[in-house]
């Protein structure tokens, strides 16, 4: 038997050193290992975050598409559509319209679902609200992406002269317009209505009763609702648009509650406002509860914003917003101007707004002088001239209207909206409060 082979040191220090190397390159391909499955697993969650970040603007802005959906329809309302054609295809339950718009494939396979609900649809709302959701669910079987939006809208006035139930315009009682602020500037200046500035732009409206015209004219386009006899093409200078149908509701009064700052004025309204030492609320305006109340000789002070909510309360002559200032006042009797008595004849329109939801006579007698918004869609409105310094200016809403002796009204261009409906807030519902909040809004159609 052979003796074994003797190893020497060298052989041996040789051996242990390829041993070395070995364990060393297998600790550095497990470190390497290590090190590419955290790269990989940080580049999949990169990727990830990064489509999700992505989808996520991209849902934001399927929610808008919802929006604006709903937007259009309820534009196509303010030209005179009706309801049941402008919202055709939507499903409704009571004042409440749904529609879920056709799936949107986005990149990666992913699908878009957005489903937009609305509040108020058919415009008996004065201050309608839409909620559109907007859900992703990505390709690789991740959570969906929600975004919801909410907006907030109220009715814009595209009228001079709007009567629900009927109008009369005897004797050579007119309708006509002008823009007193031909430069579109916030600050003005405003000018007062002169039949040299006069245009053939008035926008008048009835939706039910008869309208008749003596042997005045309006000059402007007439919108009438579909049970209206049409009047002699020849008493209108514009279009005569029929069937027009919109509805007037009343707007929510401000209450104490809902506002940071208020005062209570009793039955007695100060002669200026707002008063010296009173604060606005958040909002900038200052605002004043009154009961039984004549809202008459007061001035409301340049620059200021004066809000009055009345309970029991009427308005007469007298009131005077300087420049600059507004006004808007919200009541429950009517607005009755004496004879060469005056309302903010020296103010455009668009500073005084008057809300009342009487359902008696409101009334402008001869040489009266009235620049303002008046909305007073349960009351009749007479006004007769007397073809001295009569002056009707602005944008008046009643349930029936007559005119007489040249009490002619003058529609003020610079009330003219963008659109019937404007947008008054805008929000993104984001936490899971909000979430469940629209969903209890929404009958569960939102999630």
């Amino acid at each position: 038997m052979a003796p074994a082979a003797s190893t020497s040191p060298a052989d041996r220090r040789l051996a242990d050193q390829r041993g070395s190397f070995l364990i060393i390159a297998m600790v550095f391909a497990a470190a390497i290992s290590i090190v590419l499955t955290s790269y990989l697993a940080l580049g999949r969650t990169s990727l990830k975050l990064a489509h999700r970040s992505y989808f996520a603007n991209d849902a934001a802005n399927l929610a808008e598409a919802g929006l604006e959906e709903a937007l259009y329809r309820f534009n196509q309302m303010g030209g005179g559509v009706a309801p049941a054609t402008a919202w055709s295809g939507w499903a409704f339950s009571g004042t409440n319209a749904m529609y879920t718009l056709p799936p949107f494939n986005r990149d990666q396979n992913a699908v878009g679902i957005v489903k937009v609900h609305v509040k108020g649809y058919d415009g008996s709302n004065a201050a309608p609200t839409v909620f559109s959701q907007a859900v992703i669910t990505p390709f690789d079987g991740g959570a969906p992406i929600v975004k919801t939006l909410r907006i907030s809208l109220k009715l814009n006035l595209p009228f001079g002269l709007v009567a629900l139930s009927g109008l009369t315009l005897n004797n050579s009682t007119f309708a006509d317009s002008f823009d007193s602020n031909p430069t579109n500037s916030p600050t003005g200046p405003w000018v007062t209505y002169s039949s040299g500035i006069a245009h053939l732009k008035a926008k008048v409206a009835v939706l039910a009763g008869a309208i008749t015209i003596g042997t005045g004219k309006i000059n402007g386009d007439l919108y009438l609702g579909a049970g209206v006899t049409s009047p002699a093409a020849s008493k209108v200078t514009g279009a005569i648009i029929k069937p027009y149908t919109m509805a007037f509701p009343m707007p929510a009064y401000p209450t104490s509650a809902s506002v940071s700052q208020s005062y209570n004025l009793g039955a007695a309204i100060p002669a200026t406002l707002p008063a010296a030492g009173n604060l606005p609320a958040a909002d900038g305006r200052y605002y004043y509860f009154c009961n039984g109340a004549t809202i008459g000789s007061a001035t409301i002070t340049s620059g200021k914003n004066v809000v009055i909510v009345g309970t029991n309360t009427s308005m007469t002559f007298g009131l005077t917003v300087q420049n600059l200032a507004t006004c808007v006042i919200y009541m429950d009797k009517t607005v009755v101007l004496a004879a060469n008595k005056t309302i903010n004849s020296s103010n455009w329109a668009g500073s005084l707004q008057v809300y009342t939801t009487t359902a008696s006579t409101c009334s402008f007698a001869n040489n009266s002088r009235f620049s303002g918004c008046l909305y007073a869609p349960n009351a009749p409105l007479t006004a007769s001239g007397s073809g001295g310094s009569d002056l009707l200016v602005g944008s008046f809403v009643a349930k029936t209207i007559t005119a007489s002796n040249t009490m002619d009204f003058h529609y003020d261009e610079s009330l003219q909206p963008g659109s019937a409906w404007a947008v008054t807030n805008w929000l993104e519902l984001q936490s899971a409060a909000d979430r469940a909040t629209v969903a209890g809004l929404t009958n569960n159609y939102l999630r």
